[in-house]
């Protein structure tokens, strides 16, 4: 028999699906019922030669599934840019359900802290901090019309503790828990999500400090940025965890076991460390 999908009707956003985790995730949204807004900000491959764009997507949508996905250039550090597009989402799907707040800037690893310029600490900021803070803002008029809406901000971690790119994760993890308090009561979901360790994708592979030893299979964190999609503000928000951790609290004990079977033994024992940031999970 088969299963209903999962988010079927619903307008989802997905920031950053070019390629890496944004093209998964879109890929798998798409899967499961929604209408995708394919977001990035290049139209071709990068200065890096990394393979994708948003009509890469798109096209990879429509022969997966059958479906259109609606494919936006945009710069997530030009207000002008996210205005833009949030009001093609609305003109051509009249809603936003979602939003998959992906896009990011990251930088090699095994580079000293004191070592790294200002300008590519300035960048890592402008998208992964304010990118991030203008996308959800600009999605919220739509939301808080439809008294309902689900945000997923997504963190990470380096092997350099403290370094910039944690600074700007940890700096969207605090926004999360700040949003998820004020708009609970008008029915929009925000959590923040974070892989246990490093994902094999194209822009984890330039990065010669991790090797493949390093890398867990992307299918955890997809399934759990499902399992977030599904929720609303009355079920799960404020909420700063790990694939693992979505996986632990919002599946079954089948679903847990088949991903702890595939992930490295790291993504099993995570979940028996403690919490490394609070939710806004109010008590009982």
């Amino acid at each position: 028999m088969q299963r209903e999908p999962r988010l079927a009707g619903k307008v989802a956003i997905v920031t950053g699906s070019s390629r890496g985790l944004g093209l998964y995730c879109a890929l798998a949204y798409a899967q499961e019922g929604a209408k995708v807004v394919v977001v990035g900000r290049n139209a071709g491959e990068t200065n890096l030669h990394m393979p994708g764009n948003v009509h890469l997507t798109a096209e990879a949508i429509k022969e997966l599934t059958g479906s259109p996905a609606l494919p936006i250039i945009c710069d997530v550090t030009d207000l002008d840019s996210v205005d833009s597009m949030v009001s093609k989402v609305l003109d051509r799907c009249g809603r936003i359900d979602l939003l998959l707040n992906n896009a990011a800037y990251v930088m090699p690893e095994g580079e000293a802290i004191t070592e790294v310029p200002l300008r590519l600490f300035e960048q890592m900021l402008q998208v992964n901090v304010l990118g991030a803070f203008s996308v959800l803002r600009a999605v919220l008029p739509a939301m808080l019309a439809q008294r309902s809406g689900n945000i997923i901000n997504v963190s990470g971690r380096s092997r350099t503790r403290g370094s910039p790119l944690e600074a700007t994760k940890t700096a969207i993890e605090t926004l999360t828990i700040g949003f998820a308090d004020e708009l609970r009561p008008q029915g929009v979901a925000v959590n923040c999500l974070r892989p246990v360790g490093f994902i094999d994708t194209p822009g984890v592979l330039l990065n010669s400090d991790v090797g493949p030893s390093d890398l867990t299979p992307p299918d955890s964190y997809v399934g759990a940025t499902i399992l977030m999609a599904m929720q609303t503000a009355g079920s799960y928000t404020g909420q700063v965890k790990t694939d693992a951790e979505v996986i632990r609290d919002l599946s079954g004990p089948t679903t847990l076991q088949h991903y702890e079977a595939m992930n490295p033994l790291a993504w099993r024992d995570s979940l028996a460390a403690p919490l490394s940031r609070p939710s806004s999970e109010p008590a009982a």
